[in-house]
């Protein structure tokens, strides 16, 4: 038999605040597990029962269980933001973007395309490599 866990001793305020968070649905579901995760610490599940219920794996539930104990009720259901890739497109280069789509095309050519402005891109050595489509995001939302 799997050994059960440390309960909890969740109060009555903290019982209800995830049970409302439950049955809303309306906050991400990473957010609804950690309410669920906490509710079912509060009952004295073991960790197999409490994996299985609710599909984490061992890492997931100590590291909930983990943020309780050091930030209580709002770190544990709260996650830091994550970093992420920073941006491809900086502010300068969407600038840069759209002054050479808003000036004079090249001779020889009635207009600016998606291709013209990337090789202007590269000649002037704003950027080594840029996707056409990157440009089009940048025009689109400029106009």
């Amino acid at each position: 038999m799997a050994r059960t866990s440390r309960k909890l001793n969740l109060s009555e305020s903290d019982i209800s605040e995830l049970t409302s968070i439950i049955k809303k649905g309306t906050h991400k579901s990473r957010k609804i597990t950690h309410a669920k995760a906490l509710l079912l610490f509060d009952s004295g599940k073991s960790r197999l029962e409490i994996q299985t219920e609710l599909g984490i794996d061992i890492n997931q539930y100590y590291r909930i269980k983990q943020r309780y104990f050091a930030g209580g009720l709002a770190n544990a259901l709260e996650e830091l933001p994550r970093s992420g890739q920073p941006p491809k497109v900086t502010e300068l280069l969407e600038a840069q973007i759209t002054s050479i789509a808003c000036s004079n095309s090249p001779d020889g050519t009635s207009r600016w395309t998606l291709s013209l402005i990337n090789e202007k891109l590269v000649e002037l050595c704003y950027v080594e490599t840029i996707s056409n489509e990157s440009i089009r995001k940048v025009l689109k939302k400029v106009s």
